[in-house]
């Protein structure tokens, strides 16, 4: 009984996480009370709002009062900013949001990034490092109540949310609160506020959704992880160029399914408790440029970036023409980099991906006059061959732990690739090797063949979609077993 209780209760070593057993106890419990509730809009809400809380106080700890002090904070001003009758009433009211949610994102996330340049810059021996624990998801929910916050102040919103409760939930809204997708106010809100209902196709989508996601994550992007990426990113000294150079594909390969499996896991969720939330990813290794892939990957920080950051900053610069466009992708980018991370890893990834960016504004033209010369089979296939490998050897400084893992990949790829290895990796490493492979081909496969098949399950008998579910998981549990690894954007 002692250790039931224990388990409850917050355990910085074991946080609750989607792919836990525990989680599936808990929700199970939850969902079955949330079921008796749910046609009543207040006492599901209050029943919602009550696991969400509880949810990120498994997950993250007293770092649930940070949660709710921003929430109740971005809760009254938004009603400032709404009855200001003054513009520069309202931009203070704004201003005082900023200062707030960036304050406290700023603290928990890069303080200690801070005080480490600080030291380099002045030669400092020993500098000053603050125990400070980051909350899980801080740079997610931020985000959420920012969009409430910018919509408000820019009118997209009409009105502001008058149940406090109501908005608590909306910015702790469990299935999205640690690592997206990021839902705005306008979209979840009316949501919360509504009788919503769950017939066959929700829920069967939400089953098939999840199922899916804990493939995607503990099958492909686990076991590529443990079985071979790790090794070669926390040890490059000990492998050749040409295993350098198959680990950066593993490691795109491996984020991928890590992320679009945790995106699954959490659409389905939401599915089964009534909700629609955004989708994050649409293909994107079937992008033709950079630009194009930032429309395919993460969707909703893509266009969290876009509608609050680069096209009010491209509006200011417009008299610049190009170059200011260029120089608003720059810096959403070095910023969309270090929102990813306190270190200067993410910020050259973000970099890197401005410049990319740029290019592709400065030769628009001329790609276009390409296209109607070359076939367009060809223009395809070359042009996603390059952005892939663009995007595989960014991806390796993103992972690197730091700069000097990172040089010395690229040196051990641009220096030493040696392919007449191939044939012994491929024996040493075969079943990375065809998880790589069938990564890649369902990836690629069309994305009717994936909703027709989700279509089918749908319609199954309960009994059918029972048989299947149990039949996936006991096939990912074996998985699961000695693979599992944290949800990589957590630590974001």
């Amino acid at each position: 009984m002692t250790d039931f209780l224990n388990a409850l209760t917050y355990n910085h070593s074991h946080p609750l996480l989607f792919n836990s057993a525990l989680f599936l106890l808990l929700f199970s419990f939850f969902y079955l009370i949330y079921t008796i509730s749910f046609s009543n809009v207040k006492a599901r809400n209050i029943m919602l709002l009550l696991f969400s809380l509880y949810f990120y106080y498994k997950v993250s700890g007293i770092a649930v009062i940070v949660l709710l002090v921003i929430s109740t904070t971005d809760f009254f001003i938004g009603k400032g900013i709404f009855y200001a009758k003054k513009k520069y009433s309202r931009t203070l009211f704004l201003l005082l949001s900023l200062l707030i949610d960036l304050g406290c994102l700023f603290y928990f996330k890069y303080t200690n990034f801070f005080l480490q340049a600080w030291a380099n810059i002045n030669e400092i021996k020993d500098p000053v490092v603050l125990n400070v624990i980051l909350p899980v998801g801080i740079s997610f929910f931020i985000f959420k109540t920012l969009t409430y916050i910018f919509d408000l102040y820019r009118e997209v919103i009409i009105e502001p949310e008058k149940n406090y409760f109501n908005y608590i939930l909306y910015v702790s809204f469990f299935p999205n609160i640690l690592a997206g997708p990021i839902s705005k106010a306008a979209d979840l809100l009316p949501q919360i506020k509504n009788k919503l209902k769950i017939n066959k196709e929700l829920v069967g989508k939400g089953f098939f959704l999840i199922m899916s996601g804990a493939f995607k994550k503990i099958v492909i992007a686990d076991f590529l992880a443990g079985n071979f990426v790790d090794r070669v990113f926390d040890a490059p000294d000990y492998f050749s160029g040409f295993e350098s150079l198959i680990a950066s594909y593993g490691y795109t390969i491996q984020l991928y399914f890590d992320f679009s499996g945790y995106t699954d896991i959490v659409i389905g969720i939401a599915c089964l408790l009534g909700f629609t939330i955004a989708p994050n990813f649409n293909k994107p290794f079937s992008s033709m440029n950079v630009t194009d892939f930032w429309r395919r990957w993460h969707l909703t920080l893509s266009a969290w970036l876009k509608d609050y950051l680069f096209t009010p900053m491209s509006l200011k610069l417009r008299n610049w023409g190009s170059f200011g466009v260029m120089i608003a992708v720059m810096i959403t980018f070095i910023i969309c980099g270090f929102w990813h991370g306190a270190s200067l890893t993410f910020i050259i990834w973000g970099g890197l991906h401005g410049i990319a960016m740029a290019w592709d504004i400065l030769t628009n033209k001329l790609r276009n006059k390409l296209k109607k010369k070359v076939n367009m089979v060809i223009y395809r296939f070359i042009s996603i061959f390059i952005t892939f490998h663009f995007l595989c050897f960014a991806f390796i400084i993103f992972r690197a732990a730091d700069i000097d893992t990172a040089i010395k990949i690229y040196e051990k790829i641009f220096s030493s690739v040696d392919f007449k290895l191939a044939e012994q990796w491929i024996h040493l490493y075969m079943y990375p090797f065809l998880v790589m492979i069938f990564g890649l081909i369902l990836h690629y496969t069309p994305l009717k063949w994936n909703t027709g098949l989700q279509d089918k399950f749908i319609k199954l008998h309960w009994s059918l979609k029972t048989l299947v579910i149990f039949i996936a998981f006991i096939i990912i549990y074996q998985v699961f077993s000695s693979q599992s690894q944290p949800f990589i954007y957590l630590e974001f």
